[in-house]
């Protein structure tokens, strides 16, 4: 019985040995042509950039796909504190919206939605952090969409404070 047994595993694992190159796909050959012209098609609000200026956190956000009601932005836990939010467009302006801070989250809510094409500036200015619990500041941040139910996840915003020792 083990004889049948040992003999047939060895039959399958020979078949299989003997099929696998025959059945692997081919690699992708690309030749550099196709990888000059790789074009992204950005369908939903992404993060563009980050920053630090001084004691200001610089988040940009472009709004791409349909217009956002809101932008939600989680506080890295080690922010000991921060005095103000503003959010402006590509142009610089002020863009009116609600802001509301709480100790975890600061919530954005536009008073006309921000349409698709435009880009947003938040600004979180004097910020201050606690060091023992690392340089590096994560923001979360989700936006609602119009037309869309609940928060899309946007992207997490990294800005790292450099040491001052």
């Amino acid at each position: 019985m083990k004889r049948f047994i040992y003999g047939g595993l060895s039959t399958l694992l020979l078949a299989t040995a003997t099929l696998s190159p025959g059945l692997a796909a081919p690699a992708p050959q690309f030749s550099k042509i196709a990888l000059d012209s790789m074009v992204f098609n950005f369908t939903a609000p992404f993060i563009s950039s980050s920053a630090l200026l001084n004691d200001n956190h610089v988040i940009r956000v472009m709004v791409i796909g349909m217009s956002l009601e809101d932008l939600m932005i989680s506080i890295p836990p080690q922010m000991a504190k921060f005095s103000r939010v503003q959010v402006r467009d590509g142009a610089g302006k002020e863009v009116p919206a609600k802001i509301t801070a709480t100790k975890g989250q600061v919530a954005i809510v536009f008073n006309q939605p921000v349409e698709s094409g435009q880009i947003l500036e938040v600004n979180i200015s004097g910020v201050q952090i606690e060091r023992e619990q690392g340089d590096i500041l994560l923001y979360g941040i989700t936006a609602k969409r119009m037309g869309l139910r609940g928060e899309i996840p946007v992207g997490t915003a990294r800005i790292q404070v450099p040491n001052r020792d």
